[in-house]
């Protein structure tokens, strides 16, 4: 086997630990499972069509993204004052909005493949790469929900990514009798833990552009009003489109990596295991005591960018078959495209088609067939639809004219 992307040092963030093209040997197999690396992309020819969904391009940027967030963490957390400046992280969001562009089909959400660091700083980097693709998905919204702005400048998301990147830097402030309480319990009505919003806010104001400041202070308000810190004089939060746009995206990608991920702050386990899959956190996110915490838009948006089977995905469908997950279709979250791996399977398939090829099975024209498991996860229960609700909203914001939108 060899590999397809390169495989980065999980404790060095930035640290390539082997290159892509190289053979992967048992020897470094064995290695890769001591170092708790959660999976590698290999050449595969049956699935080389995979290769367009994970650009190298776009996994160095984010890996850069990771190295200066963990300099950031690293000295915030030994209370000395931590260099932001704010030209390197907006170049660093730039470059990678400049890899985004220039392959579409990277932007799909493959998190695992440059998790790198403390759960904290893998966190950042997740948040900052999800947020970023959210609002790139959501020109149209940023527009109409930042009408004092020129159109080009409503839609630049690079001071959201900077925003997301030192969203929780707080935490580094807070005393390891809050931070434990917080990573045993995660009861989010702790008020001492709610104060890193206020102290990420102080560490970054007037260092970097004033509305992401805002955004770090605010990321976790809820679009219903349930959130924090209160308005400056009164007992309520922040609700609705009070929300600056940026702090709505980021509550959004900060919800769901804590829901796929669990352990990601400051004093947690620095090797903890995927809490759940991508399907099941996106379902949650949509029931109750979720439902209503998220800009309906915004999680159109975060539907729209985040696989709930990410291509590479092992899975198995309702018919027992063994498959690889080959493409995503927003507009079907549940219902990939997937490649059949099984060796069996594979064979008959293959006879079967008179061109010898094994097929893609489109799961959005199969509905007598589904994804029951993911990576050996029973996920039978957790798939959804779109509301069509919600997309018809989606749909009507789109055709806005953008000078009306503006």
């Amino acid at each position: 086997m060899r590999l397809a992307l390169p495989v980065y040092h999980p404790t060095r963030p930035g640290a390539v630990l082997i290159r892509a093209g190289l053979p992967l040997e048992r020897k470094a197999v064995a290695r890769l499972q001591e170092l708790s690396v959660p999976e590698v992309w290999i050449e595969c020819p049956k699935l080389k069509d995979l290769a367009r969904t994970a650009s190298p391009g776009v996994q160095a940027a984010r890996a850069h993204i990771t190295h200066l967030i963990a300099g950031a963490f690293d000295s915030a957390t030994k209370r000395v004052d931590p260099e932001l400046d704010y030209k390197v992280f907006r170049n660093a969001i730039a470059s990678m909005l400049s890899q985004l562009g220039e392959n579409q089909w990277a932007s799909l959400f493959v998190a695992e493949l440059a998790a790198t660091g403390k759960p904290a700083v893998r966190h950042a980097t997740d948040v900052a790469f999800l947020s970023t693709l959210i609002g790139l998905r959501l020109d149209f919204y940023l527009l109409r929900e930042r009408p004092k702005r020129l159109p080009a400048q409503a839609k630049d998301v690079t001071n959201l990514g900077v925003a997301a990147m030192l969203h929780d830097i707080g935490m580094t402030r807070l005393d390891e009798g809050s931070l434990h309480r917080w990573n045993t319990t995660h009861d989010e009505s702790d008020e001492r833990w709610q104060e890193h919003a206020k102290l990420g806010y102080r560490m970054v104001s007037g260092r970097i552009e004033p509305t992401a400041a805002a955004a770090v202070l605010h990321h976790h308000q809820r679009f219903d009003g349930s959130g924090f810190p209160a308005r400056a004089g009164l007992d309520e939060a922040l609700s609705g489109s009070d929300i600056h746009i940026y702090a709505r995206i980021i509550a959004a990608a900060d919800m769901y990596d804590r829901l796929v991920h669990g352990a990601c702050d400051p004093n947690s386990d620095e090797y903890g295991p995927r809490t759940r899959p991508a399907v099941r956190a996106l379902n949650m996110i949509q029931g109750e005591p979720f439902a209503g915490r998220i800009d309906p838009i915004v999680l159109w948006g975060l539907l729209n960018v985040c696989p709930a089977y990410p291509p590479g995905s092992i899975v198995r469908l309702s018919d027992g078959m063994r498959c690889a997950v080959a493409e995503w279709d927003p507009a079907h979250p549940c219902r990939p495209k997937v490649t059949p791996i099984g060796e069996v399977e594979v064979a008959e398939l293959v006879r079967a088609d008179p061109r010898g090829k094994v097929p893609i099975i489109d799961l959005a024209a199969k509905p007598e067939l589904s994804v029951v498991e993911v990576d050996g996860e029973d996920v039978s229960e957790d798939n959804f639809e779109l509301r069509s609700e919600d997309v018809s909203r989606v749909n009507a914001l789109r055709e806005m004219p953008e000078s009306e939108a503006a």
